[in-house]
């Protein structure tokens, strides 16, 4: 069974000063099968490339409701709700720099999924800001991974597995 999972890359770019990072969705039946598609997402250099985090996505609660998150070769109805994440960006007046906080959101349209998104700002952040709602560009749904969509069926909460850990995936 393919899972999706959202992966937290980081690692150099040859302009950065410091570690730079990224999330991305990919699919696979464990994290280990996700690896190529990771190493091909990655916008910068292959050497030291590691994962900071990951999750796999099992449901997503929103508005109260739990929604399955699975893939599918077919694709799902037109009117269907969709998948997007949203990478929320803030200021603590407490911390040096930008805070960000990254989640799921169920939303028929990006306009939706905006509203939605932002009542998940961090109460302590300082003029907060919606960075990118991020999947192909600015605000997409996430509809499809490794050419499989992705179908949200209404159902009961399920834990979602998560980690933050540094996996090297190059030398």
């Amino acid at each position: 069974m393919s899972y999706l999972f959202l992966v937290m890359l980081g690692g150099r770019h040859a302009r950065a000063n410091t570690e730079v990072h990224d999330v991305v969705a990919v699919s696979g039946d464990c994290l280990e099968d996700t690896y190529p598609q990771l190493r091909q997402a990655w916008f910068a250099e292959q050497k030291g490339l590691h994962i900071d985090a990951w999750m796999k996505i099992n449901s997503v609660e929103s508005e109260g409701q739990f929604y399955q998150v699975s893939l599918s070769s077919t694709a799902p109805e037109v009117d269907a709700p969709k998948l997007f994440l949203i990478n929320l960006g803030g200021y603590d007046a407490r911390e040096f720099g930008e805070l960000h906080r990254y989640l799921l959101v169920v939303a028929h349209d990006a306009t939706q999924a905006k509203q939605r998104g932002k009542q998940y700002f961090d109460h302590n952040w300082q003029k907060p800001h919606t960075d990118r709602v991020l999947e192909v560009d600015d605000c997409i749904a996430l509809e499809q991974v490794e050419n499989r969509y992705i179908h949200l069926t209404l159902t009961t909460h399920q834990e979602n597995e998560w980690q933050n850990t540094y996996l090297l995936l190059n030398d």
